[in-house]
């Protein structure tokens, strides 16, 4: 794992005693040196030469700067505030991540801070959480591996916990989900009553890590069986209402919308159950669906929708302890922990009332 360097905080400026608005860049300019030079004389840095450090205090003193003296707690790192940001969704999967990780957080002294990671009009993420001097570290939430946040994290230093994607063997402890043993489950499930070459998986996005290890799992699951995937069997989008319809309505038009899907979240397998509900498709009877997450939705919509549960409450918790471990460990190897996952099953999975 990386070192981690040493930051150096620009103080908040404040008035002097005589009411003037000086600032650490008048500080600067008057001594000839960086702002970078100021911020480190006044934190007691010995990155800097006796002679300048003598100049600048002297500078400080004449004009009467004040630097905020919280800048000493962000340099010294013992803010004890872990920074969390979060892309920009929106549903349980991420309230129940923060949940998790709030209370643990808490439970552990720290504070947590979160952001979420938008984009800026040029399409370019704003993450300024990263390397922030307000945290001592951070819990990420990364959904694909090529993400250049990813790139972001790794060069800036501080300790860091991947979520949702496994980047131990680029150095960072990561925290995902089992999504093979639940994707594994759910196939098992619906081969009770249909053939391999009646089976589909409809996912979200083709970049997703998650929705990545799940068709894998989905495929390598039917391979054991002897079952080569057909074109079309393996279909991705997003993780949206309105594609699971779209894939639903493209299916009945080729005479396809029957046997069992697994979709990979909830409201993608919901829109595939509104559409059969309009195409008259009855669900179990013609087409058994799963979902993945456990969400709200799977258990108001009906028949009641057979899902993958997800431990996220868990998962922000351990990822939390996984980080202060770190913290307090910055020298040991990183790992990656696994979150099992769990088969529930309802009625759109079966004609068993439960």
């Amino acid at each position: 794992m990386p070192a981690t360097p040493t930051i150096t905080p620009v103080p908040i400026d404040e008035p002097s005693s005589t009411g003037s608005p000086i600032s650490i860049r008048d500080v600067a300019a008057t001594a000839g040196v960086s702002i970078a030079t100021v911020s480190r004389v006044i934190n007691d840095s010995h990155a800097v030469a006796a002679s300048t450090a003598a100049r600048v205090r002297e500078v400080i003193a004449r004009l009467g700067y004040v630097p905020n003296p919280m800048a000493k707690v962000f340099s010294s790192r013992e803010s004890h505030i872990i920074g969390l940001a979060l892309p920009r969704f929106h549903g349980e999967f991420m309230t129940w991540l923060l949940h998790g990780a709030d209370e643990e957080a808490t439970r552990l002294g720290y504070h947590l801070m979160m952001t979420t990671i938008a984009k800026g009009e040029d399409g370019s993420a704003r993450r300024h959480i990263i390397g922030s001097l307000l945290i001592d570290a951070l819990l990420v939430v990364i959904t694909e591996q090529d993400d250049p946040l990813a790139e972001d994290v790794l060069a800036s230093g501080v300790p860091t916990v991947v979520l949702d994607t496994d980047m131990s063997a680029q150095g960072l402890d990561s925290v995902i989900l089992d999504n093979e043993r639940g994707t594994r489950e759910a196939v098992d499930h619906l081969l009770r009553w249909v053939e391999p070459g009646s089976l589909y998986f409809v996912g979200g996005p083709p970049q997703n890590f998650d929705t990545q290890q799940r068709s894998k799992a989905f495929a390598a699951a039917l391979e054991s069986r002897g079952h080569q995937i057909q074109p079309g069997q393996i279909e991705m989008g997003d993780y949206s209402l309105e594609w699971g319809k779209e894939w639903a309505i493209r299916m009945s038009r080729r005479g396809k919308l029957s046997g069992a899907v697994l979709a990979a979240n909830d409201k993608i397998a919901c829109g595939i159950m509104h559409a059969a509900e309009d195409l008259k498709v009855s669900v179990p009877d013609q087409l058994r669906v799963i979902g993945f997450n456990d969400s709200q939705i799977s258990r108001l919509v009906r028949p009641r929708l057979s899902t993958v549960s997800l431990p996220m409450a868990e998962m922000g918790a351990l990822a939390v302890r996984t980080l202060v471990r770190r913290i307090e460990h910055p020298n040991a190897e990183p790992h990656c922990a696994k979150l099992q996952t769990k088969l529930l099953i309802r009625e759109s999975s079966t004609a068993i009332h439960f």
